[in-house]
Order: C-alpha cells, then sequence, then structure tokens
C-alpha cells in the first residue's frame, strides 16, 4: 500500500481511453465515496456525481479541499485500484491573510469494506494530520454517520435485517419510540460503531452530537396547509414572507448575507471549535456561484421586516437535479431582536410548502440539528419530522 495526494483535474475528461491518470483517479475516490454512503444508508439519498463533487473540491472560495489516497499493492497485470481516501478540507476566509485564517481543519477517511482493519484508514488519518499541521491548522474536526435508527424512514433497502446489514455489518441500527423527541449526550452515539471506534483509538473527543431527521413529503400536505394558514399571522405582526428559487434577489442580498454570518456565529457547536466567517455581498454571490458548478440549488422562504425592508429570518432548502427523490435543509435563522415570535418554526413549514409545490417529484427531506437544539428538535417532530440516524462532531487538538 502507498499513500498519495491526488493532483485534481480542472475537467473530468472521460472522452478517451485510457482516461487521463487526474481523472481516472477522481473517479474512483467519488465511487468509493458514494459505495460508503449508501451502505450506511441503504439508498442513494446522499450519492454526489463526480462532476459535483469535483466542483465542491474546486470552485470554493471558502474552503479548499484536498484528497490523499491510499492504493492497493500491485500484482502482476491488476489495474491500479484506491482502497480509501481521507478528505482534507481548510476552511478559507476570502480576502484574509494566510496568519489570520482558521485555526480548525476538518478530515473525512473512507476505506472500502474489502480493506478494513489493516491499518488503511489510520495511515490516511495520519496524512490528512501531518498535511493539516503542515498548513498551519492546529485543531482537527471530523463529522461521522454513527447509527440509523430508523431503516424504512429513509426508504432503505433490504440489507437491513434484524438491526444489522447482512452483506457488510457496517451499519449498527438503534432502535427509538417514535414518539420521543431525541436528546443529548453520550449514551446516543453507538460507540461499538466503526466510525466511534476508529475516532476514539485515534484520539478524537465527541465534541457534538447531531441527529438526522427526515420528513416524508408524501405525507406532508398537513404541514403545508399549516405553513399557508400560518403565514397570515406573521403578517399581522409586521412581517412579509417572501421567497425564491436559486440565487437571492439583489434588493434583499445585503440582509441575506447579515443573516448568514450570524448563523456561523450563533449555530449550536456544543464543544466545537467556531470557524468564524465574514459574509458580504461578494461572498454570498461567489457562494451561489459555486453552488451552481454543484448542481444546488436553493429553495429559500425569508421573513422581511415591514418597518425597516430588512429581511429578519430566513429558512432554505437544498435540491440536486441529480437527486430529485431528496432534498436537504440547510439554515434556519431568526435575528435575535425577532425570536420568540414562532418565525423559525414558520419559516421552515412555508419552506416545506414552497418545496412541495415547486418539486412535487421529491419524497423525502432530510434535516440535521444539534442535539442540544431541544427547541429545533420539537418544531421538527411538529412538522412530522422523525429521527433516523445519529451524527457526532469528533474533535482533536493537533
Amino acid at each position: 500500500m502507498r499513500i498519495e495526494w491526488l493532483d485534481l483535474p480542472d475537467a473530468l475528461d472521460q472522452t478517451r481511453l485510457p482516461m487521463p491518470p487526474p481523472t481516472a483517479d477522481f473517479l474512483q475516490v467519488t465511487q468509493l465515496a458514494n459505495l460508503v454512503t449508501s451502505l450506511f444508508w441503504g439508498n442513494n439519498d446522499f450519492y454526489v456525481s463526480p462532476e459535483n463533487q469535483l466542483a465542491g473540491a474546486t470552485s470554493r472560495d471558502d474552503v479548499r479541499t484536498s484528497y490523499a489516497v491510499a492504493r492497493e499493492p500491485l500484482t502482476g497485470d491488476r489495474p491500479d485500484r484506491i482502497i480509501g481516501y481521507a478528505a482534507l478540507s481548510l476552511p478559507w476566509e476570502p480576502g484574509a491573510s494566510a496568519d489570520a485564517q482558521p485555526t480548525a481543519a476538518e478530515v473525512h477517511v473512507a476505506v472500502h469494506p474489502d480493506f478494513r482493519r489493516r491499518g488503511v484508514g489510520s495511515a490516511l488519518l495520519r496524512e490528512a494530520e501531518a498535511e493539516a499541521v503542515r498548513r498551519g491548522r492546529t485543531v482537527l474536526q471530523s463529522w461521522t454517520d454513527n447509527a440509523l435508527l430508523d431503516p424504512a424512514a429513509v426508504g432503505s433497502g433490504p440489507v437491513f435485517v434484524a438491526g444489522t446489514s447482512l452483506e457488510t455489518g457496517l451499519t449498527p441500527v438503534v432502535r427509538t419510540p417514535a414518539e420521543s423527541v431525541p436528546d443529548a449526550g453520550r449514551d446516543r452515539v453507538r460507540w461499538q460503531a466503526p466510525d466511534a471506534a476508529f475516532a476514539a483509538a485515534h484520539g478524537y473527543e465527541l465534541a457534538q452530537v447531531e441527529w438526522a431527521s427526515v420528513l416524508d413529503l408524501r405525507e406532508a400536505a398537513g404541514a403545508a396547509l399549516v405553513a399557508e394558514s400560518g403565514s397570515g399571522a406573521a403578517e399581522e405582526h409586521g412581517y412579509d414572507l417572501v421567497g425564491w428559487e436559486g440565487a437571492c434577489p439583489e434588493e434583499d442580498a445585503g440582509s441575506m448575507a447579515g443573516l448568514l454570518g450570524r448563523m456561523a456565529a450563533e449555530a449550536p457547536a456544543g464543544a466545537l471549535e467556531r470557524v468564524a466567517e465574514h459574509w458580504d455581498v461578494p461572498r454570498l454571490r461567489a457562494e451561489e456561484r459555486a453552488r451552481r458548478e454543484m448542481g444546488l440549488t436553493l429553495i429559500t422562504t425569508a421573513a422581511r421586516d415591514r418597518s425597516t425592508g430588512q429581511l429578519v429570518g430566513h429558512s432554505d432548502i437544498e435540491t440536486f437535479a441529480d437527486l430529485p427523490q431528496a432534498a436537504y435543509q440547510g439554515n434556519t435563522l431568526v435575528h435575535p431582536e425577532h425570536r420568540g415570535r414562532g418565525l423559525a418554526v414558520l419559516l421552515k413549514a412555508v419552506n416545506v410548502s414552497q418545496l412541495l409545490r415547486l418539486r412535487s417529484e421529491t419524497e423525502r427531506l432530510y434535516t440535521w440539528n444539534a442535539a442540544e437544539n431541544g427547541a429545533i428538535l420539537r418544531a421538527n417532530q411538529e412538522l412530522g419530522f422523525v429521527p433516523v440516524a445519529t451524527h457526532p462532531a469528533w474533535q482533536k487538538k493537533a
């Protein structure tokens, strides 16, 4: 086995055989990433096309992503094969000097099931950690898929039997009462799962637990009706609800950038070191360009304060053209001066209604929320979301 860093191609060239090595290597990384996520979820709701994954690694101004890969030892005439990778993502503040950049780095390691427990993941992690330190990062963070709570809720395939995966045994399944609201705490992490055992063995500490929940959109008409009736109440309190698809309208771009800056500073972070972000209109527009390159379209509902004309809250949902069956809840935030009036729940509900109108073929809406954020977890339950998986965050000082 040998470890090396990939040279990412400017574009994927699949028009000739053999394909150029940068293209062939990146296709293998994408295939492995999709294999690992599909084995956990039992569906293809988290499939990422090679084109979209490359755009995510190369088109963003606010993060720099590199890939280290482990190659299987060559024997005879067998083709070179990538059996694992480590993705190293460095948050980056556009316009800031090198010594004013964030100190955190995000690391994600994936190994093909046939090559686990052979030291491949450990070697990749060591390489990624060393590179992060070399680039001046002192805090290492990672988010992992831990345990599946409700395979049926995500349309999981038949590999899940009696609480495990017949073919791989990789996905622990934890049963919880459907009516219960997830709570915070270490006891909600499945510590014997591969991700938790790997993180603990390499010195990472649990810093936060997020719950992944899903809303069955085929049964969400009730929430949509509630949303429509609730929009009148917002108007009575001096707010206009506005919605759009894609780029933020020019007249709202400044206040939207302000809300995004607050999201980075105020979202529940547990014990994670926060990464400060400065948002302005140019950064918002750069983010929108990157989304387009990744095939991502946002559906947004926002609340405008009638007295100032400024946006004071928003909720957005991510959609991808090549994943028509699923959508993904993004940010939901209300300015502190306008909280306590039910706007957050209303914005989420109205945006679900907008999603139903614009993407009638979508079956499931996923959301991730910090376990300590009881208010939003209860709001999700009111809207019909059910908890389906645990998603812990790990942290280590380099």
